[in-house]
């Protein structure tokens, strides 16, 4: 999650370079060079994901030519197919960095409810990272294992669940997000240019540090009181064996620093901040009800070098994909999505 936490490191990570140390890659990372098998475990494709050779998935880097390729044959594989309004699953747009612009790409397509139903569903998460930092003594490269592979991988994971239904209640849009560290860029872009008319999007949730090692089947949601999809979600997995509960960090305001927050706030301004923040009032805010799920419980890893593979539990991971992939098959057909009254925002769909 973009700045999150502060407190937990004091690294300043706004000018990472994209050079590398050296240090071996995962045994288990596989090639790119041969056409993947969407039957590649979740271990496999946090290795791929996570591995040193990726410097840290900066957003421009040259690694991440490779990834987008990577990500696009995944999506094939599942049979994700590009939304209505693209020729392709690459949304390429240019991303903002302290040094000047780069080519950045999100990768984004659907999957077909074979249902009566036009409206969507959004899944996703952010591929890129943090980079490197040749400053560091030692490890120099931000693997962003947890933050935000895998949720990367959950997305992918619930996708290929999603894809063996006869029949889903929704059409499912799938998201790998870019720039998302450099400030949401990714997903900002894609509501400023969409592939399909955000009025028929209902909703949806991003995976954000969901591979942590914390507690079993226990998870989270961002801006839990702030629309109807929580209680109908929170029913949906606790039928699957989980418990999702309140933000842990309601404090902090986790809503608006992820990738949900360019679909839920689409027109928060500066000024409608220092309203709600400074001057303790209400905003009145467009925006689609979309919010963040995570499983981290505020361990020493986020934005460190230490946030690599030994800190995933991928056990725990494939488990909760398989309960977000069966809660999201039983909602029901008809459901609205409604934004509810809070101290905050007036919300309002676009």
């Amino acid at each position: 999650m973009k700045k999150l936490l502060t407190c937990l490191t004091a690294l300043s990570i706004g000018g990472l370079a994209l050079s590398a140390c050296a240090t071996n890659a995962p045994a288990t990372q596989p090639s790119s060079s041969s056409k993947l098998q969407s039957s590649l475990s979740a271990e496999q494709m946090m290795a791929y994901l996570t591995a040193d050779n990726k410097l840290g998935r900066a957003t421009g880097s040259a690694p991440m030519v490779e990834i987008q390729q990577w990500l696009v044959e995944q999506f094939e594989q599942i049979g994700i197919k590009p939304l209505p309004k693209a020729s392709s699953l690459i949304q390429s747009f240019e991303a903002k960095t302290k040094q000047g612009n780069v080519q950045a790409a999100n990768i984004i397509g659907y999957l077909d409810c074979r249902c009566d139903n036009e409206r969507y569903f959004v899944i996703g998460a952010h591929y890129d990272h943090v980079g490197v930092n040749p400053k560091l003594e030692g490890d120099q490269i931000f693997n962003g294992a947890d933050d935000d592979a895998s949720g990367v991988v959950a997305s992918l994971l619930i996708a290929r669940e999603l894809a063996k239904a006869e029949k889903l209640p929704f059409n499912i849009i799938i998201a790998a997000w870019d720039a998302e560290e450099l400030g949401l860029q990714g997903s900002k872009y894609f509501v400023q240019n969409p592939l399909v008319d955000l009025s028929k999007i209902e909703s949806g949730v991003m995976f954000e540090l969901v591979g942590s090692k914390s507690e079993k089947n226990t998870a989270w949601m961002t801006g839990f009181a702030y629309s109807s999809l929580y209680p109908i979600l929170k029913q949906q997995m606790a039928q699957q064996g989980w418990q999702l509960g309140e933000d842990p960090f309601a404090q902090q305001m986790l809503f608006l620093r992820s990738d949900n927050a360019a679909f839920a706030l689409m027109d928060l301004s500066r000024e409608k901040r220092e309203q709600v923040f400074r001057q303790g009032q209400k905003a009145d805010i467009q925006g689609i009800p979309m919010h963040a799920i995570s499983i981290w419980k505020g361990q020493q890893h986020y934005h460190q070098v230490n946030d690599d593979m030994s800190v995933i539990d991928i056990e725990n991971l494939t488990n909760f994909s398989k309960a977000v992939a069966e809660a999201i098959k039983n909602l029901p057909e008809n459901i609205q999505v409604e934004w509810l009254e809070n101290p905050y925002f007036n919300f309002k769909r676009p």
